[in-house]
């Protein structure tokens, strides 16, 4: 190595780099102690939604027949989505449907169900995350849920787990499927920004 023009000896580039290594050694430390920080905040508020989503569905969900249950999980599992994407949001929301059927089983487990909490909150995640929450964005998102996932999915899934027919059940579900639409966008249209601000303010994106 050279130093104003002259070589240097092997002595003085084990004391330059020995040098090197004490100043520099900090700086690398800090940024991967960073960078595990923000996994590991990432990974609490998944957990922390996960949790949520549980009570919610489980503990504070009412049951009201005909396969219709008023919860409203609904908010943990957008926040996810807006804050943490559609794929991370997305297993979250799969972990607190087998965790919470493991805890309070409602009937026997249908895989069906869990992949509806997949492509819930992927669906969620794909028009909020990283994205301005328009009242358009909000009515959309919820739209495609409910409609695919809610009513067309979950009617299907009844069918072959119970073997009734499909059109009367999927006419049973339409009126509480239209109500709860209805509640979700008003609920997200009024708290989801405001509570997605907050969180990444708390842990980060």
């Amino acid at each position: 190595m050279l130093r104003d023009g002259k070589l240097l000896s092997n002595e003085e580039n084990k004391r330059l780099a020995i040098f090197c290594r004490i100043r520099c050694f900090p700086l690398w430390q800090l940024k991967e102690d960073m960078l595990k920080q923000l996994n590991t905040k990432k990974l609490t508020f998944l957990a922390l939604m996960v949790a949520l989503q549980i009570v919610f569905a489980r503990t504070l969900g009412i049951e009201l027949g005909n396969y219709q249950r008023i919860s409203f999980s609904f908010i943990p599992v957008t926040l996810a989505s807006t804050v943490a994407g559609p794929v991370a949001s997305g297993i979250a929301s799969m972990v607190a449907d087998i965790l919470g059927f493991i805890t309070k089983p409602t009937g026997p487990y249908f895989p069906g169900f869990t992949l509806n909490a997949f492509l819930s909150a992927f669906i969620y995640g794909i028009f909020f995350y990283k994205k301005k929450l328009t009242l358009k964005r909000i009515i959309i998102a919820n739209v495609l849920v409910t409609g695919i996932v809610g009513c067309l999915m979950g009617t299907y899934w009844l069918h072959l787990l119970y073997g009734n027919p499909f059109v009367p059940v999927l006419m049973t579900k339409l009126p509480f499927q239209g109500l709860m639409l209805v509640i979700k966008i008003v609920v997200q249209a009024l708290i989801l920004e405001r509570l997605s601000k907050e969180t990444i303010r708390l842990f980060g994106n």
